[in-house]
């Protein structure tokens, strides 16, 4: 059989990472006597990638191939330019050459839908017309809060997810497959995907990271160091990270790997820098960048890993934390984590929201802020808002009380400054939030039966075996399936952007 995997560049970051774990998982499950021949196709670009990879694989014949038209619209100089026939004809002509004919061949398109280059969309209705089998994985949804990317795709919502017997879609969790599937996407082609999760090599000496670390951050040998393994971008809620230390007993520090590298998100990660400075926060930034710590190093130093995150499309932190044996802490993402907690993975010491009193920012204030800000949202995409929209908006008030991560960076700082100011304050926080406050204090042996049973359960359900079965079944359903005709539009395409813009998932630090 003959696979072809395609996606816009093989540079360092998340897609990128799976891909290469998804060619791991498949080797450890195909067998040596019946090896597959795959064909990686990328626009050019691959600074980071394992360029050892095809050579530590056993029964996967990999070759690497550029399609210049493939990549970002926005690196391609010939971006107006260019048309959909000719990514067609650069994409066919590559298959031609490799000899991976329609009836035996599979192609795994990842991320056709994000926006990132128009031309991919029709392609791909096209490449199924002329015979291929086609799985379309989704990581990220152009719908998601992303308009810009949105509207790079065009008017017609209905062609971003073509519809044919030989066209199959694969998302990493149960959300995404609800979603799509409520959209009209037949069950028999969609396909519940989550992502392989290796079993990591052995983390270094914690002794020897901890002198590393005390001797580039001053953090001492007796404190606890709660580790947040991120870039600090907005939709990570670094505000709350601050938050933790703010709360945390004397003697904890907490630390951030990694700066922002999209100049837009600068200002707000600077603004977090100098209210830490301000305040005195025990909180360390950009511990893993060249000079500091290695990421390896950064786990073996951690006591207890933290997220705060209010978006991600799998949730790798979810289970790395368990595998590199330290207890997770942090905001719990439900519509991500039922997945991980259906195959056996407790997360106790998660929160699904952290209530702080409204009062603090001033309930109008917080209501008209969220308000213009769903509003402006909604234009961007060209939709109104639910007749039941105020109701939603005062459901994000309980108890007097408001979810952290529901506010702006602004009233995030004030709600720092008030907590900072008054003991008071802090014990008030903690009274109302009790899974925070057991986070807090987490006794590391405690922890070690969980951390032994989560090991086990992700092993069992996420590691390279398991998901090089659910591959290998995938592209053995995709090849099987029946090749016709033109490929035709989702019915209820809209649905999938009403379902993300509801306002009970909208947070102002992703608008």
């Amino acid at each position: 059989m003959n696979l072809a995997i395609l996606h816009y560049h093989l540079n360092r970051g998340g897609v990128t990472r799976v891909v290469e774990n998804q060619l791991a998982s498949l080797d450890s499950v195909l067998e040596a006597d019946d090896p597959w021949r795959v064909a990686l196709l990328f626009g050019g670009r691959r600074e980071g990638f394992d360029e050892k990879l095809p050579g530590r694989l056993r029964t996967v014949r990999l070759a690497l191939e550029e399609v210049p038209l493939l990549d970002y619209d926005n690196v391609r100089p010939d971006a107006e330019q260019a048309s959909r026939d000719d990514l067609f004809r650069q994409l066919t002509s590559t298959l031609d050459r490799l000899q991976f004919k329609p009836a035996d061949t599979v192609l795994h398109v990842h991320n056709h839908s994000l926006g990132k280059n128009r031309l991919l969309v029709p392609v791909v209705g096209r490449l199924a017309e002329a015979g291929y089998a086609v799985v379309l994985q989704i990581h990220d949804f152009a719908e998601d809060f992303r308009p810009a990317n949105y509207r790079c795709l065009g008017a017609e919502t209905d062609l971003f997810y073509p519809q044919s017997p030989s066209i199959h879609y694969a998302v990493l969790n149960r959300r995404d497959h609800k979603i799509l599937h409520e959209a009209g996407i037949d069950a028999d082609r969609l396909h519940f995907l989550p992502n392989p999760v290796p079993m990591p090599a052995g983390l270094p000496s914690k002794t020897e990271a901890r002198t590393r670390l005390n001797e580039r951050f001053g953090v001492a040998a007796d404190q606890r160091f709660v580790l947040y393994p991120v870039r600090g971008i907005r939709r990570k809620n670094l505000g709350e990270a601050l938050l933790y230390s703010a709360l945390a007993p004397e003697g904890t520090i907490v630390g951030l790997t990694l700066a922002p590298l999209n100049p837009n998100e600068l200002s707000i990660y600077t603004a977090w820098k100098e209210l830490a400075a301000d305040l005195k926060l025990p909180f360390r930034f950009e511990c893993g960048e060249p000079g500091a710590l290695t990421f390896a190093e950064n786990l073996a130093a951690a006591d207890v890993i933290l997220t705060t995150s209010v978006a991600e499309g799998f949730g790798m932190v979810f289970l790395e934390a368990w595998l590199a044996e330290r207890p997770l802490v942090g905001r719990d993402l439900p519509e991500i984590t039922a997945d991980f907690v259906e195959a056996g993975v407790r997360l106790d010491c998660l929160w699904p929201a952290l209530r702080v009193p409204v009062e603090w920012i001033d309930a109008g204030r917080f209501r008209r802020t969220v308000a213009d800000a769903y509003h402006r949202s909604l234009e961007a995409f060209n939709r109104r808002p639910a007749p039941d929209w105020e109701i939603a908006l005062e459901g994000k008030i309980t108890a007097n009380t408001v979810d952290f991560a529901d506010l702006d960076e602004p009233m995030q700082q004030q709600v720092l400054r008030t907590i900072c100011r008054h003991d008071a304050n802090r014990r008030r926080v903690l009274q109302d939030n009790p899974r925070l406050a057991k986070a807090l204090t987490l006794d590391e042996e405690v922890t070690r039966p969980t951390i032994a049973e989560n090991r086990q359960a992700i092993e069992q359900h996420f590691a390279l075996r398991p998901s090089g079965n659910r591959l290998q079944k995938l592209y053995s359903s995709a090849r099987e399936s029946v090749r016709s005709g033109q490929p035709q539009p989702l019915v209820n395409a809209g649905r999938i952007l009403d379902r993300f813009l509801e306002l009970d998932r909208f947070r102002l630090i992703r608008s």
